[in-house]
């Protein structure tokens, strides 16, 4: 293509476009300056701007998924005030499509619907006739599905003990010594004696709904009850992750690191997944900050449902928790954490297209901007990866934060923040607040006597 065609086919874009693309010619893939050519050409006659093109102008310019590729390149590295967002969503789905994709035929036929929650898997058979009573168990299904995962855990174990898989003490203390250990040959680490005594307490769910004889259970019940006994001995490891974080200033490092991944995101293209998962990371940060929930509840959240998004730019927050069933109320979020919201939802989009883009999304899952949601463990998994500890640690955060304020106070405030409905729920934490509260206490009588003295 000679200079004269590559201009008279550039003649709809501005000029700054069209003499950057002309100096760097010779180094543009084949059909690049085509494809900018008729995408600048749509846009006008659609009367769109290159601040917010649609998805129907790409779809208009790109024929198939390879031009689509071409064009967001080259728009990518050569003209970055295009906002590509509606182009990457286009191409997503094309992904999908693609042999071993989400939409691919080959995924559906053929292939059977599981059922809901976890399956059991490599179950002795004297286990497996227990599982159909512990599904009919007058329990919530939460709790069944969080047995039966641990009975997986447990089975996974049985090939490397030297006893036979028969429910009772001897098979729940070899069992408790492997979890510890670990299985190199099968990957599994060794878990604390907190984790364990939870993976035996599945055992005794299926045991108890199973209708075992009251012997077998107790043997299983004193190595739970040991193994929680052990587990109270050892710090928790989240006291050491606090601890971190609070070296490196709390909640001021939580909102550094949500502004990092803000800025690390408009340092990207708008249309890369890396960019994208930046927005949501730092949106979960935000949102966890202004109300701390629960992974699994962050990561079930429907935009239109649980988070809405007024005309005037408010987002409110409302959702049931799935690990108490009641409802969680928090309201009008922070206008900052709104601006948060804005940045995920819109990928790159101009703000003034927030509201149409959260009508867009009306219905999709706030995180994965698709009916189905990520794992429910995504949120504290990104989370982690970017400040180092898992999302529930900023509920205990938040809780230390109360209770260093006010802590007579604390313990009520908590209660609603965090969501618990029974007072067991809190009990731990309304002890420390109350040592924290005499520790106080005490200092000022100290404080007193010692002025007295001093008279």
């Amino acid at each position: 293509m000679n200079d004269k065609i590559a201009r008279t086919r550039l003649e709809g874009v501005p000029k700054t476009v069209r003499d950057d693309l002309a100096e760097c010619r010779e180094d543009l893939p084949a059909g690049a300056i085509t494809a900018v050519g008729r995408f600048f050409r749509l846009l006008a006659e659609r009367g769109e701007h290159s601040s917010a093109p649609s998805r129907a102008t790409f779809e208009a310019a790109c024929g198939n998924e390879s031009a689509l590729g071409l064009l967001l390149r080259v728009l990518g590295k050569h003209v970055p005030s295009v906002c590509l967002a509606e182009g990457r969503t286009l191409r997503k789905e094309y992904y999908s499509k693609r042999p071993g994709g989400t939409k691919h035929p080959s995924r559906s036929s053929g292939r059977r619907p599981s059922p809901g929650g976890p399956v059991g898997r490599s179950w002795p058979g004297a286990w497996l006739t227990l599982l159909p009573d512990l599904r009919a168990a007058p329990i919530k299904d939460s709790s069944i599905n969080r047995h039966i995962a641990s009975v997986n855990r447990c089975a996974a174990m049985v090939p490397s003990l030297r006893c036979p898989p028969r429910l009772g003490w001897l098979l729940a203390w070899e069992l408790a010594q492997a979890l510890q250990k670990g299985d190199a040959e099968t990957g599994q680490t060794g878990v604390t004696a907190r984790t364990a005594a939870t993976y035996i307490a599945g055992l005794v769910s299926l045991g108890l709904h199973g209708g075992m004889d009251e012997d077998a259970l107790n043997g299983m019940r004193a190595v739970q009850s040991h193994l929680q006994r052990q587990g109270r001995r050892v710090p928790k490891k989240k006291e050491a992750r606090i601890e971190e974080l609070y070296a490196k200033g709390g909640y001021e490092e939580v909102m550094r690191v949500l502004l990092s991944e803000l800025e690390e995101a408009d340092k990207l293209p708008d249309w890369t997944a890396e960019a994208e998962t930046a927005r949501a990371t730092a949106a979960v940060l935000g949102v966890c900050m202004n109300d701390p929930a629960r992974t699994g509840d962050v990561a079930m959240w429907t935009l239109g449902e649980e988070l809405v998004r007024e005309p005037v730019g408010r987002w409110r927050l409302r959702w049931r928790q799935g690990k108490t069933g009641a409802w969680k109320e928090a309201g009008d979020l922070w206008p900052e954490i709104g601006a948060v919201l804005d940045e995920h939802i819109l990928g790159g989009r101009p703000q003034r297209h927030a509201q149409r883009r959260f009508e867009e999304l009306r219905g999709c899952n706030w995180l994965s901007f698709a009916r189905e949601p990520y794992a429910s463990r995504w949120p504290s998994e990104k989370v982690n990866d970017a400040i180092g500890v898992p999302l529930h640690d900023l509920r205990t955060l938040a809780a230390d934060y109360l209770r260093m304020h006010d802590p007579v106070a604390a313990p009520r405030i908590v209660a609603v923040l965090l969501g618990h409905r029974t007072q067991e729920a809190g009990e731990e934490y309304r002890a420390l607040c109350a040592e924290t509260a005499a520790q106080r206490e005490w200092c000022k009588i100290r404080q007193k006597h010692a002025e007295a003295r001093s008279r």
